[in-house]
């Protein structure tokens, strides 16, 4: 929080026993990424080939689009899924596409 990489829900509050969507994961790795100066200005239209595009939360939009573009995230049977919990393998997926595309 104080490096501005997560800050919680809207009303301020956080919840760290609560399970991380996909989107929200994407939006914790677009600010680390932004905070330790890499490039987050992937550009493209790939997320809205996914048939869920829509349904991505405006506050996630732009890291969701960065998490596409940069091969971080990737959908399933046409669908990104951000508003599902990831699951344990989804986290590791991210993170390990995160080191190799992106903390390079």
């Amino acid at each position: 929080s104080a490096n501005k990489i997560v800050s919680g829900y809207s009303n301020g509050k956080f919840g760290p026993n609560d399970p991380v969507t996909r989107e929200q994961l994407a939006t914790i790795l677009y600010a680390y990424a932004a905070a330790k100066g890499y490039d987050t200005t992937q550009g493209g239209m790939a997320v809205r080939e996914f048939s869920d595009y829509g349904s991505i939360s405006n506050y996630a939009l732009t890291a969701m689009q960065w998490a596409v573009n940069a091969g971080i995230l990737q959908g399933t049977n046409g669908k990104l899924l951000p508003g599902s919990n990831a699951t344990r393998a989804q986290v590791a997926a991210m993170l390990t596409s995160f080191c190799k595309n992106v903390a390079k």
